[in-house]
């Protein structure tokens, strides 16, 4: 290996890293201080809601597609094959813990929010988008683009695993700050939040590593963000039309 070769690899491994630990913390950064400059357009109409998550999903997908022009990777074939099951070590719990939540979020989504007169056709129509569009741009950039950035920064399994949940949780912080009123409940729903997403990082990362597949995760993302996530964020904040 000549040295040209060797620098490109400590190159490629520099850029890896910087993108593995650093470029995940901007994200909540990014969201975070972007959303606060449509204060002025959207917040008396509360719908501050509609550029954070536009700027998010840009912010994930814009570096996702930066990593993926530059090192490769991330849609892989195996990753996105159009199936729901699942393969590899320890089969049962993947099914378990991937498919297990629907069991109780279904009868809770029935009782708290189906049946709830202040959700009209329109808004239904408009968490459905939302679900659609989330799922498959969460799982991509934190499972998979984060997969593929650890393993090239030379990251160990345990490592990725632990990372890019504790990332993808703490992204959240951006949804509390703009979407849940600063009163003394604020930090219970952080906290709440922060820890829910990241076990459900957990869960979904270490499935993809055991299963080598993504689109089973993506499909139950979406489902909970249907079911429970955003429902229960529109009763926070009270957005109804």
């Amino acid at each position: 290996m000549d040295d040209s070769e060797l620098q490109k690899k400590k190159d490629n491994d520099k850029f890896s890293k910087i993108f593995f630990f650093i470029i995940p913390l901007t994200v909540p950064v990014i969201v975070t201080f972007a959303t606060y400059l449509f204060y002025p357009i959207y917040a008396e109409a509360n719908l501050i809601w509609l550029p954070l998550i536009l700027i998010y999903w840009s912010t994930i997908w814009g570096y996702t597609l930066i990593y993926r022009k530059l090192r490769g990777g991330v849609f892989n074939e195996e990753r996105y094959e159009l199936t729901l099951k699942l393969k590899g070590d320890h089969l049962w719990l993947q099914y378990l813990v991937v498919y297990g939540p629907l069991i109780y979020t279904i009868p809770i989504f029935i009782v708290m929010y189906a049946i709830n007169p202040n959700f009209s056709i329109a808004l239904w129509i408009v968490i459905l988008i939302l679900s659609i569009i989330n799922g498959p741009s969460e799982e991509t950039f934190w499972r998979a683009c984060m997969e593929d950035m650890g393993v090239n920064a030379g990251a160990s399994e345990k490592l990725r695993l632990v990372y890019s949940s504790i990332t993808f949780g703490l992204w959240h912080t951006a949804f509390v700050i703009h979407l849940v009123p600063m009163d003394e409940a604020w930090l219970m729903y952080w906290l709440v939040t922060i820890a829910s997403t990241t076990i459900s990082g957990l869960i979904w990362h270490w499935t993809m590593h055991r299963s080598e597949r993504l689109f089973p995760q993506i499909f139950y993302h979406s489902c909970a963000n249907f079911f429970s996530v955003f429902p229960a964020f529109i009763v926070i904040i009270g957005f109804y039309f």
